[in-house]
């Protein structure tokens, strides 16, 4: 049985790149021996160290506190490390759960609305919804995504695009009057009841209205959501809300985008 192993061979072993195992040793995980020839040269502790090292590093340990314990590796210290390591899986298992939960719900999400009626306005009375929102003097339809991706990192311990919150934006009104319609007041998500938020989307009665495709023809729907209204004996009472249902995030094709528009109304 060989006592010495070149670098090439403990990468190929353990599915490395040399690379890492240099990266190891620079950070004082590994201490390979040197051969006159330069070359490096490991032993079968080696071996055994480079077990630790990955299997630590597969549960996303610092490099730092490996090094520690190999420094003062015993019992009682793995017995230590064991304790830290347990409650490092419990973390993740906690976090796995809640990305198991986001999964689903994106999931029921999808099939929710994959076959939603578009084209057809309707009342629907809404609760207080909170939410986080991102405010600026000039939002731009195209800039959407931008901000909603900054109010995001605003808010990343509870917040995620790919979750399971609604976002969407606010048309500005003003704009609107002269017939601008690539103008908005805000972004938001809408948040939970045990999560943080910093305005609220007010109570009431909101006419609503489903539309697929391209974001070019919201004028056109929206005046489609004020005629329904009208002929719903309703009163428009401010600005329209896109809410995001499926897009871009969810396919590639324009034309399964849903967008579902909602104005706050009363009753003439």
């Amino acid at each position: 049985m060989k006592d010495l192993y070149q670098i090439h061979e403990l990468a190929k072993l353990f599915g490395l790149h040399p690379d890492t195992l240099r990266y190891y040793e620079e950070k004082g995980l590994l201490h390979p021996e040197r051969q006159e020839n330069g070359y490096r040269v490991y032993h079968i502790r080696d071996i055994c160290t480079l077990n630790i090292v990955r299997a630590q590093r597969e549960l996303g340990v610092p490099v730092e506190d490996i090094r520690a314990y190999l420094d003062r590796r015993s019992v009682a210290e793995t017995l230590a490390f064991l304790e830290r390591q347990e409650g490092l899986l419990e973390r993740k298992i906690a976090e796995l759960t809640e990305m198991q939960g986001e999964s689903r719900d994106r999931r029921d999400r999808l099939l929710r609305f994959r076959d939603v009626e578009t084209g057809v306005v309707t009342c629907r009375t809404m609760p207080e919804r909170p939410c986080v929102i991102l405010q600026e003097d000039v939002i731009l339809e195209k800039e959407i995504d931008f901000l909603l991706k900054k109010l995001e990192k605003r808010h990343s311990n509870t917040i995620r695009i790919m979750g399971k919150q609604t976002m969407g934006a606010l048309l500005d009104r003003k704009a609107m009057c002269p017939g601008d319609y690539k103008h908005f007041a805000f972004v938001f998500f809408l948040t939970g009841p045990d999560q943080e938020w910093d305005a609220v989307l007010p109570a009431g009665e909101y006419a609503s209205l489903f539309y697929r495709g391209s974001y070019e023809r919201l004028e056109e729907h929206c005046e489609t959501l004020f005629r329904g209204a009208e002929e719903l004996d309703l009163a428009v009472d401010g600005a329209p809300l896109e809410l995001y249902r499926i897009d871009a995030h969810d396919t590639d094709l324009e034309e399964e985008y849903l967008t579902e528009l909602q104005v706050k109304v009363k009753r003439v």
